[in-house]
Formats: structure tokens, C-alpha cells, sequence
């Protein structure tokens, strides 16, 4: 019996022990930044960036033919799991470029920040991957539903 117990608490406090981690291991591998940017087009396609930072900050830029113009900031829901979409998705092992011959069609660019390295990707004339697409909704969704006040492009959070 006192085997049996000495073993349960050796192998419970090993299991604490492999699953507890320091801050910085437990920040390896997190997502830190998610950015969706969609350019003109010939047309008046809607052009704007939105960037999400893990701590549920949200900034967009208004740019051309949207309703909002200019640079608003606030908070979003939904960062986590859009990380997990993200990852699910193999975004990191999509290609960096999706176009096909036309012109005059926009883009749409995607970028997301782990571990201090950035990915981006160039989705030309919705070329991209279904899996693409879904990230691109989904941030747009997002903002969609963030809570943004107008802030004046000089009083706008400056990030790296």
C-alpha cells in the first residue's frame, strides 16, 4: 500500500513537473500578431488594414471606399481562437504568393507573428486556398464585431 502511494505521488509529481512551465516556455510557440490587409483594386474595392494583437488590441486603417476612414483602435474578441485556426490551417506552411494572370483585381495580405518571426502572405484575386480564405473571413469577422473608437493618426499606438 505504501508503495502504491509512494508511486501516485511520484507520478503525479512528475506530471506537474513536465507540465509546468516557465513564462518564457510558455510564451514559445504563441502567436503574437495577426494582420489582414486588402488593397484597390481597378474599381472601388474596399481597401483597409487590421491588425490583432494577442492582448485583444485591435487597429484598423481605413483606407479607400469603406465606411470607416481613417485609423480607429480598440479591443476584440476572439484572438485565441483565431491563433488556433491559424495553426490548424498550416498557415506557416502555405505558399508566401497566390496570383493568376488577370489584372486589376485586389488583394488580400495576411501576416502573423510567433516567435518574433513574421509570415506573410499575398492572396492576389482570391487565389488562395480555401484554408486561406478562412483565416481572411475570420479576421473579418472579428473586426466586424471589435468595439473601435476614431483616434486622430497622430494619437494612433505606435507598434514595431
Amino acid at each position: 500500500m505504501k508503495r502504491l502511494l509512494l508511486a501516485s505521488v511520484l507520478l503525479l509529481t512528475a506530471a506537474l513537473v513536465a507540465t509546468a512551465q516557465t513564462p518564457s516556455a510558455q510564451n514559445k510557440d504563441q502567436i503574437t500578431e495577426i494582420t489582414l490587409e486588402r488593397t484597390t483594386c481597378f474599381g472601388t474595392c474596399p481597401s483597409y488594414k487590421v491588425t490583432l494583437r494577442r492582448d485583444g488590441e485591435i487597429t484598423y486603417e481605413g483606407r479607400r471606399f469603406v465606411e470607416m476612414m481613417g485609423t480607429y483602435q480598440g479591443h476584440a474578441y476572439g484572438f485565441e481562437r483565431l491563433a488556433q485556426l491559424i495553426m490548424a490551417q498550416g498557415y506557416f506552411n502555405l505558399k508566401d504568393n497566390y496570383s493568376r494572370p488577370i489584372t486589376d483585381m485586389p488583394s488580400t495580405i495576411t501576416s502573423v507573428v510567433m516567435n518574433g518571426k513574421r509570415k506573410t502572405i499575398t492572396n492576389y484575386a482570391d487565389t488562395g486556398p480555401v484554408e486561406l480564405w478562412g483565416i481572411e473571413m475570420t479576421i473579418d469577422g472579428i473586426l466586424k464585431n471589435a468595439k473601435l473608437e476614431k483616434v486622430k493618426d497622430q494619437q494612433a499606438t505606435p507598434r514595431k
